[in-house]
């Protein structure tokens, strides 16, 4: 793969930058995707003169529109990052980096320059221009100093457009529902700098809004986190997630980010009393209300229970999600609750409790609501349990073993493994042998995601 082409004028302005990305992005073509991009097939598939192409590339021109962009960005499968930068490219593509810095440092006085880097200018710049919002993608790669930045951010800063940041959240559940976790990590982590930014420049008016924003923003990358196994990480995450709820005075926001959390808990090795305690808290804080934050609380409790062989006191959970799912109807808001996730839980109740037929028919009735990926690996891996659960344990074995190893390694997230090892907790010792216990333990036990 060619290196990164030394451009001095790269950092002279968005419109530069955006430009030498689009020349990273062709000149890796090759090696991200296995098959050459040249000028001339790029300039064919987006209707562009190789000239014009050229222009762009050096940031002598911009794109017309962001239709263009999005074609752009689809033929060097950028996964978003050029149509993400687009609207800040268009608002301040001419202005000289520099300036835009300054204009920036004039009002506010935290500096987020990591401390000790004098000699990586270049580093720098890069952090600087993303802590700003203004740059997307591989520059930013200090998440941790971003977390940061953004707990600052959440007792002092303002708002601007928070229904264009509910979009966003929208498009980032979504990527989260269909694509590899570590590649939704990546777009989150520019979207939270530029949302951090907005933050820190909005009016008071406005400043509640975005503060719901980041919450549900954090919730996404706490998830996203999860995911991947960065379980402290995400912890610190769903922290800043709570506060920032919190500031926002918005019941709902503090009572959802709280069942989100909650939720997520039973993939983290937390206990299960300790998700209990949280849905409970939240619970207490909903009181009378209706809403889907307090079923993601009711889930994560009916869940937890079962997990502990509370059976009993399982199911009852699951009928009172039952009524208050009644209440709201069937509906997807684009923030985490979908149609089958009702019928998602459960399956999940009923296969730890052993109930073989009301696990199957939870199954079946969320199956029919088309699942995401993530659910519905786990539907079949409940399925496994349930097996386990009654004795047949080698063919939940069996069964977890073959879900397992037809799932590309990029999509095998943290949820669907720590739930596909679940299956040999309900395996007694002495079964644990034989090829199909092999087989588990190779593509089960011994598989290393490629998240």
């Amino acid at each position: 793969m060619p290196g990164r082409r030394k451009n001095p004028e790269r950092y002279r302005s968005l419109a530069h930058y955006f430009g030498a990305r689009i020349r990273d992005l062709r000149d890796s073509y090759e090696h991200r995707t296995g098959r050459r991009l040249s000028l001339n097939e790029l300039a064919a598939r987006t209707g562009y003169s190789r000239s014009m192409i050229s222009a762009i590339e050096r940031g002598d021109h911009l794109p017309e529109n962001g239709d263009r962009v999005r074609l752009i960005d689809q033929t060097l499968n950028a996964n978003g990052e050029l149509t993400c930068m687009w609207p800040l490219v268009q608002r301040l593509g001419r202005r000289p980096i520099d300036e835009l810095i300054a204009a920036a440092d004039s009002g506010n006085n935290n500096s987020v320059i990591p401390q000790g880097q004098d000699d990586d200018m270049q580093r720098r710049l890069l952090f600087r221009l993303t802590g700003l919002g203004l740059i997307a993608g591989p520059a930013f790669n200090d998440a941790e100093a971003l977390r940061q930045l953004v707990e600052k951010a959440i007792g002092t800063a303002e708002s601007s457009h928070v229904e264009d940041w509910e979009a966003v959240g929208r498009a980032h559940r979504h990527a989260l529902a269909t694509r590899p976790p570590a590649e939704v990590r990546d777009g989150l982590t520019a979207d939270l700098a530029a949302l951090q930014w907005s933050l820190a420049q909005a009016k008071p008016e406005h400043k509640a809004d975005l503060q719901r924003s980041m919450a549900y923003m954090s919730v996404l990358y706490a998830n996203a986190l999860t995911r991947l196994g960065q379980y402290a990480a995400a912890r610190r995450w769903w922290t800043t997630a709570r506060r920032a709820a919190d500031a926002s005075g918005d019941l709902e926001t503090r009572v959802r980010v709280r069942g989100n959390e909650a939720i997520y808990g039973l993939y983290d090795h937390r206990s299960p009393e300790s998700v209990i305690s949280l849905s409970r808290e939240a619970q207490r804080m909903a009181g009378d209300m209706v809403s889907i934050g307090v079923l993601q609380t009711l889930a994560a409790e009916a869940q937890a229970l079962a997990v502990m062989g509370r059976d009993h006191e399982a199911r009852q959970r699951l009928n009172r999600l039952y009524a208050v799912a009644d209440k709201i109807g069937e509906r997807d808001d684009g923030l985490g609750w979908t149609p089958d996730s009702l019928w998602f839980v459960a399956s999940w109740v009923h296969s730890y409790g052993g109930a073989a037929r009301a696990a199957d028919e939870a199954r079946e009735e969320a199956s029919r609501r088309l699942p995401a990926y993530q659910n519905a690996i786990n539907l079949r891996l409940h399925q496994a349990i349930a097996l386990a659960r009654n004795g047949s344990h080698q063919e939940a074995l069996r069964l977890a073993t073959e879900t397992i190893s037809g799932l590309a390694p990029a999509y095998r997230s943290q949820v669907i493994m720590h739930t596909a090892r679940q299956v040999q907790e309900l395996v007694p010792p002495d079964q644990r042998k034989g090829s199909a216990f092999d087989d588990y333990r190779a593509a089960v036990l011994g598989s290393s995601s490629s998240l």
